[in-house]
């Protein structure tokens, strides 16, 4: 039987480009979007997939994909929490207490919400992998060896990745004794609108690499920080 995959933040970028490739390859596809018209877009490029329409950053995110996945498929193979969102602030003087905020929501606890509401089905799968879509940009000891400094790289998206960075470990430590793999994975620098200065990978360039990550993920490798298709990061 074919695998299935939950794959949030799937309307653009690299969570479309991933729906698209899982997809492809016979994956049962559930898309997770915030729009009625983003899952009518996915229907007509992938007229099997099966959306979810609803919002990370909202509690109604976990009944939702619960209902959605226990409904159509039962088990779940895959979840790959890929929705996030970018801050504006990168000098300490215009950092919000609000724009954090909204970015922990989004990275951080929207992947509790999403957790919660794919574990039962992830728990009946044979192979289940948590993937969080991290970034480089998460890494303190890069941070710290001053790596960053001139990329113009904002507070809030850094402070939310890196504090992803700890949920995933707090999860592999929780759920690997339960056979469940999870890792970060970092897609690579991706060109999009809002690109870092030197971004040098295509949308489905990035996604082929995580789909690679995706398909060798297991047991062994789980509680790593990866960038997908060059190798470990450090935390």
């Amino acid at each position: 039987m074919n695998e299935t995959v939950c794959i949030t933040g799937a309307s653009r970028g690299l969570g479309f480009e991933l729906a698209r490739l899982f997809y492809a390859r016979g994956y049962r596809v559930f898309p997770l979007v915030r729009s009625p018209a983003s899952a009518a877009a996915l229907l007509r490029e992938m007229p099997e997939c099966r959306p979810i329409v609803a919002d990370v950053a909202d509690d109604g995110c976990t009944v939702a994909m619960r209902t959605a996945l226990d409904e159509h498929s039962g088990t779940l193979d895959l979840l790959i929490n890929n929705a996030g969102i970018s801050g504006i602030a990168d000098r300490f003087a215009n950092v919000s207490p609000r724009e954090t905020g909204e970015l922990f929501n989004v990275h951080c606890s929207g992947i509790i919400r999403t957790v919660h509401g794919a574990l039962p089905m992830l728990e009946r799968s044979s192979n289940p992998r948590i993937i969080n879509i991290s970034s480089r940009l998460a890494s303190l000891s890069k941070t710290a060896a001053g790596e960053f400094n001139q990329g113009g790289f904002t507070y809030s998206y850094r402070m939310a990745k890196a504090a992803q960075n700890m949920l995933t470990l707090c999860l592999h430590q929780e759920l690997s004794g339960r056979g469940i793999h999870v890792s970060a994975v970092h897609p690579g620098k991706i060109q999009t609108g809002c690109a870092a200065h030197d971004a040098d990978l295509k949308p489905h360039e990035a996604a082929e690499n995580v789909f690679d990550w995706c398909r060798t993920a297991g047991p062994l490798n789980s509680g790593q920080f990866v960038e997908a298709g060059a190798g470990k990061l450090p935390w």
